[in-house]
């Protein structure tokens, strides 16, 4: 592994979903970041749980692409959480607040209180709920990080965090979002699509929409429109919702079909985005939507931000990593392309210009 070596890097941060592996590795640029080096690449054996011919694909791809060191923050499967906002005596009571919350959220998720790994933070005092604490938690069981973990066992990659989506898309996209306001993140992917509500500096409201994921609205072209995978990804990628999409005599695609389908999950994000919204509104009288940032591999279609946003009555833009870091001249490309942006978040682990995080269980708080 002589490509592999340790210099002022940050660790590498690795994004799986079911079909794609994604890494990105910083290094420091004046204050801030350089995007020195990322790729995106197909699963070996999409579909099935990671696996060592993955693992070994990721670690010959890394080597040769020229990332250094053997450090990863890798994330967490979003299902394998354990999330819950949680209503817990207020912090002036001599109650164990902290210890209360483990055990609830241990209790409602049906596993052993000492049996995972949890972060937690509070939220801000609501218009609503007084005299209590009102607390995000999420945890991840040992047995789901030891199977992650064990993936990677005598590879020669050392997978020093634990990661979670909502910490590595917010440690991201920090540069973007106020210190005062609600801003809404929708990040799409291959398996799911994740809705995140910032206020004022913490994030107050999470849900996972797998029924608006990439990967559903691939199915749902490829069935209805009765084309091969590899096409719908083309169609997906080239045409969209493009107002003037390229066209191919050979192979005529039914452009009010097509329109039609992927437009559902659009709607039925900005469905969920008005409804957290409101939540917002309801618990939080001062807040007032800000802006809607969108990232994840679906973010890339053409014209399906610019739809969103119509559906909206919010400021709404993409995020890619060029939006956030520099990049190095030889990631120009891969910096454009918004998949890419929760694998930079994980590559940001707070510990990276120095060393990371080594307990193998962690899970980062954003």
């Amino acid at each position: 592994m002589s490509g592999l070596r340790g210099h002022d890097e940050s660790p590498i941060g690795v994004d799986v979903d079911t079909r794609y592996l994604r890494a990105a590795q910083l290094a420091p640029a004046g204050d801030g970041w350089r995007l020195q080096a990322a790729v995106r690449i197909p699963r070996v054996a999409p579909g099935e749980e990671l696996g060592p011919r993955d693992v070994a694909h990721l670690k010959d791809t890394l080597e040769r692409l020229g990332f250094r060191g053997k450090r990863l923050v890798l994330a967490v499967p979003e299902d394998k959480l354990a999330v819950d906002v949680l209503e817990l005596p207020p912090r002036s009571s001599s109650a164990p607040v902290d210890q209360i919350a483990r055990t609830e959220l241990a209790r409602t998720h049906g596993y052993e209180p000492d049996a995972a790994e949890m972060v937690s933070w509070d939220l801000p005092p609501s218009s609503r709920a007084r005299d209590i604490t009102q607390m995000m938690a999420l945890a991840l069981p040992h047995p789901d990080a030891d199977a992650l973990l064990d993936t990677f066992e005598g590879t020669g990659l050392d997978v020093a965090v634990l990661d979670t989506h909502l910490a590595a898309t917010i440690r991201a996209c920090r540069p973007l979002l106020p210190d005062e306001g609600l801003t809404a993140v929708l990040t799409v992917g291959w398996d799911w699509a994740l809705l995140l509500l910032w206020l004022d500096g913490t994030v107050i409201y999470r849900r996972l929409m797998p029924e608006n994921s990439l990967g559903c609205l691939t199915e749902a072209v490829a069935r209805n429109l009765d084309l091969p995978a590899d096409a719908v990804d083309c169609v997906l990628e080239e045409v969209g919702l493009a107002d003037h999409p390229p066209t191919d005599d050979d192979t005529p695609i039914p452009l009010d079909a097509l329109r039609t389908i992927i437009r559902k999950p659009i709607n039925a994000s900005a469905e969920a985005v008005r409804a957290a919204f409101a939540y917002a509104a309801q618990m939080y009288a001062r807040s007032r939507p800000a802006s809607v940032l969108v990232t994840g591999q679906a973010a890339a279609i053409p014209g399906a931000t610019a739809h969103l946003a119509s559906r909206l009555d919010a400021d709404v833009r993409t995020v890619a990593p060029r939006d956030l870091v520099e990049a190095a001249p030889a990631v120009v490309q891969e910096a454009g392309h918004s998949a890419l942006t929760p694998a930079v978040g994980l590559a940001m682990y707070p510990e990276g210009r120095t060393r990371a995080q080594p307990k193998p269980h962690t899970v980062a708080q954003a």
